[in-house]
């Protein structure tokens, strides 16, 4: 790597750490492999990805997931379901939400029978105050 390589890779990282607000550091975003999304409302934040990490038509797969408050807390995953634009609910056959530590989550048993465009929504809660945060995934054949 060449020197100004080096020194513009330390500017941009000094400037990502002044300007990300310190609490988000205990709800990490990155939950490796390289995929992924974050989703964010008012008061959550949660990150996920699938596993595995291409969804494929009718065949059944999970979501790991970090699900956070804005001031970084753990938050608590309630549900997950799936709606293909207009349709009723997907039936979320035998879904289970393993809880890790720390606001970390998987959900299994996800299925997406048909290609389109379906919206994930997401039920948090902390405390007293729930949530349901949703994210758009196009499935293609």
């Amino acid at each position: 790597m060449s020197v100004l390589m080096r020194v513009l890779a330390s500017v941009v990282s000094l400037v990502l750490a002044l300007i990300a607000p310190p609490a988000w550091a205990d709800c990490p975003l990155d939950l490796g492999h390289g995929v992924g999304w974050v989703v964010f409302s008012q008061h959550y934040m949660i990150a996920f990805r699938p596993d595995p990490s291409r969804i494929e038509i009718g065949e059944p797969f999970a979501l790991v997931l970090n699900v956070c408050t804005k001031g970084g807390d753990a938050a608590e995953l309630v549900g997950v379901d799936a709606q293909l634009s207009d349709e009723a609910r997907a039936p979320a056959q035998h879904l289970k939400i393993v809880p890790g530590k720390d606001g970390r989550y998987r959900a299994e048993g996800l299925l997406l029978p048909t290609a389109g465009r379906w919206e994930v929504a997401f039920d948090v809660r902390s405390g007293e105050e729930s949530q349901r945060l949703t994210h758009e995934i196009v499935l293609q054949q």
